[in-house]
């Protein structure tokens, strides 16, 4: 028994530290993204308030701009990931589906102000294994939860077997001990 659990080990040990390896390098760059421009550009500022500096551009007038920026992915409206508006500095963000760019427009002008990657969202793809393939996240991902479950408990129960051994041997020893002196 003990052999088996060994050897399920070092098999999910082995799986198991590929994609660890993986996620603990894209978790590393997730969690500084805000630190490092070259992983996701900051956020401009748009003329001062949309209140303040007149009207407020509506999203489509943003993505027309986004779009007159000359960015191969960003050519359609259906090339649009998403967008989001950042009310505090009056900025438009639209994210094409592919290629991880990024163009920010000035919330009342509509002037482009920043164009770059967005490499968060790759790291995050790769993360998430959906940058390999999209149905990997919904498949593969469970697969190796479990791996790294099995990984888990069978490295904790081969740590504390060989305690609990110890300790009823020593225990066995001692009451055996303690009859021979009778």
């Amino acid at each position: 028994m003990y052999r088996l659990l060994r050897s399920i080990h070092k098999v999910a040990g082995l799986v198991g530290s590929i994609f660890l390896i993986l996620i603990a390098c894209t978790g590393f760059f997730l969690a500084l993204k805000g630190r490092m421009e070259w992983v996701r550009p900051p956020t401009a500022s748009g003329t001062a308030s949309a209140s303040n500096a007149g009207r407020l551009l509506n999203p489509d007038e943003a993505v027309q701009a986004a779009r007159a920026a000359g960015i191969p992915t960003l050519q359609s409206m259906g090339d649009v990931d998403r967008l989001e508006y950042h009310a505090k500095k009056n900025v438009y963000k639209i994210l094409a589906k592919t290629g991880y760019d990024e163009v920010q427009i000035d919330g009342t002008s509509g002037k482009v102000l920043s164009v770059g990657k967005r490499n968060d969202q790759m790291f995050e793809d790769i993360h998430d294994l959906s940058f390999f393939h999209p149905v990997l996240r919904e498949t593969a991902l469970p697969v190796i939860a479990v791996i790294l479950f099995v990984l888990g408990t069978s490295g904790v129960t081969m740590y504390f077997v060989p305690i609990a051994r110890r300790r009823r041997f020593q225990r066995e020893q001692h009451r055996a001990r303690g009859s021979s002196e009778t």
